[in-house]
């Protein structure tokens, strides 16, 4: 049970208070010196912002070696979500997935893991050099949507690869579906491998009992939340959490510290140990009324003509999904003459309505804490508006299922990263060894890794992409050009079986 009077306090908070009212001299860094100086920030910003902007100072405690109040902030966030221990984090969860990667894998090591994972999770393997053994979760046709892998699934991966050092759980997906975490964590367990959870979309499960199971909960070692996603920090701050000793402590620290920023910002800091007193005290109401709002907004959607609202049912019947987290919910178009990414830019530009993420059939609401009725108001009065313009019953949509299946790999991804360069356009790149990462953004999963090969389906649904207007992230960043592998110039002698 967690000590709710303990839970009351906010160390690293005060710590900062106590700094701000004491009107020191500075001659530290940041070199603002507390907003010294004026720039047109302060058109957006009160000039507060660079007042309370401050570093490292004595009374703050350090983020590499906390003592003081940043190590009870963490110790009282651990708890809170029943973890041994809390890293805090000030570049999101992308730096707690390598972490997480670092600090359980060698190079050559193996690792399980789904193939939708963030781009993060690829970066950790090219970091620690690990071979990555991928599940192909299934598409759901009709909206296009990766979903979860089951556990008979993951047990006969595992049991085919007697060697595999860790896996890695996405825990929900992007779009809110879970898995059966509790069971596969058993069994990896009973099979002495490390259970990595990436919780970026799940930070609030822990404090509601009517959302599905943490990763904590459930056993896991170690895994990564975005307490600003869903929890209410401020973008960028995020938690690492770490229960058991299958993963050494000085392995955590030393990847912590190989990947933390040394200037970590005190604003980001105090706006996680804020969010956990909040959560712990207001959380559950809060999160219930995101769930009854998401609730009302599918039963108001439904009856809109040209869209089709999917939650939790749809998840775990149509989907197989194991659970649902209801704070999400999924709109399938249906009969618009207009597809998901014009729906995107006309709701943000005529409506002032920002949604999470559109692909071409479905676009993704999130209803957080912070969510109120007037939202869900002027999004119905939106959606209305769309549908009297743009619905059409005649429509008949094209068949552009490009993806059936995500790429071969040839090679792991540190290797590829390493090997000589090659420019090729987009076109001819089929049947080359890509030396990048290339994804839609939102949600950042890749199309194609480095060390894949190009098909002609990758091609294609880049291509569509492209056309469509998406944001397309890719380390070469040219529209139709990429970098892949000169296999002239080099032998495919670390070829994955």
């Amino acid at each position: 049970m967690i000590d709710k009077e303990e839970q009351r306090q906010t160390p690293y908070l005060d710590a900062y208070e106590r700094y701000l009212k004491e009107n020191t001299t500075v001659f530290d860094v940041p070199g603002h010196h507390q907003g010294k100086i004026r720039t047109d920030f302060d058109k957006i910003f009160t000039h507060v912002v660079y007042k309370n902007d401050v570093n490292c100072p004595r009374g703050m405690d350090n983020l590499m070696h906390p003592t003081g109040a940043i190590k009870e902030a963490q110790e009282l966030f651990a708890k809170a979500t029943g973890a041994d221990y809390c890293k805090f984090l000030v570049n999101g969860s992308t730096s707690g997935n390598l972490i997480m990667l670092l600090s359980s894998l060698k190079a050559n090591d193996k690792i399980i893991l789904p193939r939708n994972v963030h781009k993060s999770v690829i970066n950790g393997l090219i970091l620690s050099g690990a071979v990555p053994i991928f599940l192909m979760p299934e598409i759901d046709k009709n909206t296009e949507i990766v979903n979860q892998i089951s556990f008979n699934e993951w047990k006969k991966a595992i049991d085919s690869n007697p060697d595999v050092k860790a896996i890695f759980i996405i825990n929900p997906t992007y779009f809110g579906a879970t898995c059966d975490l509790k069971k596969i964590v058993h069994y990896a367990h009973e099979k002495n491998i490390i259970v990595l959870v990436d919780e970026a979309h799940g930070s609030h499960f822990y404090f509601s009992n009517k959302l599905p199971m943490t990763a904590m909960a459930a056993g896991a070692d170690m895994s990564t939340l975005s307490i600003h996603k869903t929890g209410g920090s401020l973008t960028q701050s995020s938690v690492l959490l770490v229960k058991g000793n299958r993963v050494n402590e000085f392995e955590v620290n030393k990847s912590f510290n190989l990947i933390t920023t040394t200037s970590p910002s005190s604003i980001l800091l105090a706006s996680l140990d804020a969010a956990r007193k909040f959560l712990v005290f207001k959380g559950s109401a809060h999160l219930y009324k995101a769930i009854k709002l998401a609730r009302q907004a599918k039963e108001r959607i439904d009856q809109i003509p040209g869209f089709k609202a999917h939650s939790k049912d749809y998840f775990v019947k149509t989907c197989r999904s194991f659970s649902y987290d209801e704070t999400k919910l999924c709109v399938e178009i249906d009969k618009l003459s207009i597809s998901g990414f014009d729906l995107y830019k006309i709701l943000k530009d005529k409506y002032h309505v920002q949604i999470e993420l559109a692909e071409t059939y479905v676009f993704l609401l999130l209803f957080t804490i912070g969510s109120t009725q007037s939202d869900v108001d002027k999004l119905v009065e939106a959606l209305t508006l769309i549908s009297s313009k743009y619905y059409d019953p005649s429509t008949v949509y094209q068949d552009h299922h490009y993806m059936e299946n995500f790429p071969n790999m040839v090679i792991r991804p540190r290797v590829a990263y390493h090997a000589p360069l090659l420019v090729s356009s987009l076109k001819d790149a089929v049947g080359k060894i890509s030396k990048e990462m290339i994804m839609i953004y939102p949600p950042g999963i890749p199309v194609i890794v480095p060390g894949e090969r190009f098909t002609q389906s990758v091609v294609d649904e880049i291509e569509y992409y492209i056309e469509n207007k998406a944001t397309i992230l890719s380390d070469w960043n040219q529209t139709r050009e990429v970098s892949v592998i000169d296999e002239e110039n080099w032998s495919l002698a670390d070829k994955i079986d």
